[in-house]
């Protein structure tokens, strides 16, 4: 992912980076049904550096960050 330099982040690896949408639903395995969309943000966050860049994106597309997070192997 890009360095936001105005944001203080610095440049990461795009290996572990990616978004997936979830439509109509909050989860990604559609099990939490709604009335609008969900951006999933999946990063490496190995000492909760990430959490600013989440914030950041979700204030790109004018969204809010849930608080939601959520730890999967990759």
């Amino acid at each position: 992912m890009a360095a936001v330099p105005e944001a203080g982040l610095e440049a990461i690896s795009q290996k572990y980076a990616c978004l997936t949408l979830t439509v109509n639903s909050r989860d990604l395995y559609q099990d939490e049904p709604s009335q609008d969309h969900t951006t999933h943000v999946h990063v490496r966050d190995r000492n909760g550096d990430q959490i600013a860049r989440v914030h950041w994106l979700a204030d790109q597309v004018s969204g809010r960050f849930t608080g939601r997070v959520e730890l999967a192997p990759l």
